[in-house]
């Protein structure tokens, strides 16, 4: 049974320093436009994972393009702050910032697609992406308008207690010719396989011994302090 921790300011921190390396070469071996290195000072939100023994989180930066950090140890997902794929509700009326001309042919998508998980040092036989993948967009809207984005989807095998599954995307804007969101799920197998997971000094109390050490009653309520980052 997972079990809740209190998370602190002292907990949150310890957590983000130990993932921000991490995020920092992701972005770097993509070449995505952000500055490097990523400093806690680019740093918008921290979310960590509230559950003991999950060194994991989402880091959103400031120019708000985020990036989760997978507890195998490894960066297993991010978007930029224009990506039509995970856009919110606000993206139907807002198309300018989605549409205008593709600019790569259907091969020119895929080949970049497999460039992208070749940069991260994830070889064919982890992500399947020698095999023919799902391409979803770009899309000519009913309203009028193209919209540029494609994502290029690698699931060949489909049984998920398989050791040789896996699930990737990847979402790039075609007419920039840019990489703009990826997510990619290993097996518990291959994930050791390209990682190890993280450690830190700072030991969580779990919430349900904070709550009996500070008498906190009735209903559950998260009190689980957000991150502060330190000045320099």
């Amino acid at each position: 049974m997972e079990q809740l921790i209190h998370i602190t300011a002292t907990y949150s921190n310890a957590l983000l320093v130990a993932i921000l390396p991490h995020v920092s070469d992701f972005a770097k071996k993509l070449d995505l436009p952000i500055a490097q290195p990523i400093t806690q000072e680019q740093v918008l939100r921290f979310n960590p994972n509230p559950y003991k023994g999950h060194f994991s989180g989402t880091v959103i930066l400031k120019n708000h393009w985020w990036f989760h950090f997978d507890e195998g140890g490894y960066v297993d997902s991010f978007s930029s702050a224009t990506n039509w794929f995970t856009a919110d509700e606000d993206a139907v009326d807002n198309t300018q910032y989605y549409t205008g001309t593709t600019r790569m042919t259907t091969n020119e998508i895929i080949g970049f697609a497999r460039t992208v998980l070749l940069k991260l040092g994830y070889p064919p036989v982890l992500t399947h992406s020698d095999a023919i993948p799902e391409l979803q967009g770009p899309y000519n809207l009913k309203h009028g308008g193209h919209v540029t984005y494609s994502r290029v989807l690698w699931e060949p095998v489909t049984d998920h207690d398989s050791g040789d599954y896996s699930k990737v995307r990847v979402e790039i804007n075609t007419q920039e010719r840019a990489l703009v969101g990826l997510y990619i799920w290993f097996t518990k197998t291959n994930r050791t396989r390209i990682a190890a997971p993280l450690k830190i000094d700072v030991e969580p109390e779990l919430e349900t011994d904070f709550r009996k050490r500070t008498k906190v009653g009735g209903m559950f309520i998260r009190s689980n302090a957000p991150p502060v980052l330190p000045k320099k």
